[in-house]
């Protein structure tokens, strides 16, 4: 049977990539991490050990910053990794660091065998995103230094643009714009793919907000894989995940906690997104001990 690529985004809450690389431990699973480069040391060899039948890889390190392209950069790392092993993968699958796995991995394995042939992504409206492509953001690495002077440097210089007229889109006359949630599983063939449009994808995010959410929907439904997207322009069932975006606590989705276990509990889906050791340790504990 083939193997699974993990793909992990991770940069603090290290006690819940803990619990999530235990769960994710498989002979049919290999695990492929970046720690964001800002959260300091880290003991690789210490997470690697939680794992005995997976193997573990750790990928150069970058400095990732909300809404920036460094978010996509460092996916496109990820895949390029997993592919560069040479290893025949059925899947790519991107979590972050703070999901846990809300399925046994044999159920998993069980339901992507028998949808082989579809790309997993969460479609959303397009026209809700598009803010983030016409104008350009020069300040948004700034951000994660200081974020009320990042975001008036941005909001004065996208004012500019307009009196200018300045619009990127131009530059993608012909192409058909598509917003997707930033967490995916995808075919390798459909990851391969992405990573050749990598020219194209740099071009196409460089100095946008939010790139994370426009650039795998917009490659993909430019592609042959259009077809293949399961349950297309349904949101979150699409990529397979629980993430509540109606709760949203600011930019980030609702933070589980044990009111929500029934839902959990009850969920289709196979991964859960976010947990935060801090606001409810209970939860992290009942999921760990359900599906470990």
């Amino acid at each position: 049977m083939k193997k699974h690529a993990m793909l992990i985004m991770a940069h603090n809450q290290f006690d819940i990539l803990e619990k999530l690389l235990v769960m994710l431990d498989h002979e049919r699973n290999d695990i492929y991490i970046h720690i964001d480069k800002k959260s300091g040391n880290m003991n690789e060899e210490h997470f690697k050990q939680l794992c005995s039948r997976s193997h573990v890889v750790f990928i150069p390190r970058k400095r990732l910053h909300w809404g920036h392209s460094s978010l996509v950069e460092c996916e496109l790392d990820l895949m390029e990794a997993a592919l560069e092993s040479q290893e025949d993968y059925c899947y790519f699958h991107l979590l972050s660091g703070v999901d846990l796995q809300i399925k046994h991995t044999e159920e998993i394995h069980r339901f992507f065998d028998e949808h082989s042939r579809n790309q997993f992504i969460a479609l959303r409206n397009v026209y809700s995103g598009l803010g983030g492509l016409n104008r350009y953001y020069f300040f948004l690495s700034f951000r994660s230094y200081s974020k009320v002077l990042a975001k008036g440097l941005d909001i004065i210089s996208a004012y500019i643009q307009r009196l200018l007229r300045v619009n990127r889109l131009k530059q993608l006359e012909g192409i058909q714009l598509c917003k997707c949630q930033q967490w995916f599983s995808i075919t390798q063939d459909c990851a391969r793919y992405v990573v050749s449009q990598r020219d194209f994808i740099h071009k196409f995010i460089r100095f946008t907000c939010c790139s994370d959410e426009m650039f795998l929907g917009t490659v993909i439904v430019n592609s042959e894989f259009k077809s293949q997207i399961y349950e297309p322009y349904r949101s979150p069932g699409g990529h397979m995940r629980l993430i509540d975006r109606e709760r949203s606590e600011g930019a980030s989705p609702h933070t589980w906690t044990m009111d929500d276990w029934e839902t959990i509990q009850n969920c289709p889906y196979f991964w859960a997104r976010k947990f935060d050791v801090k606001r409810d340790p209970e939860i992290i504990e009942q999921v760990y001990n359900t599906w470990k």
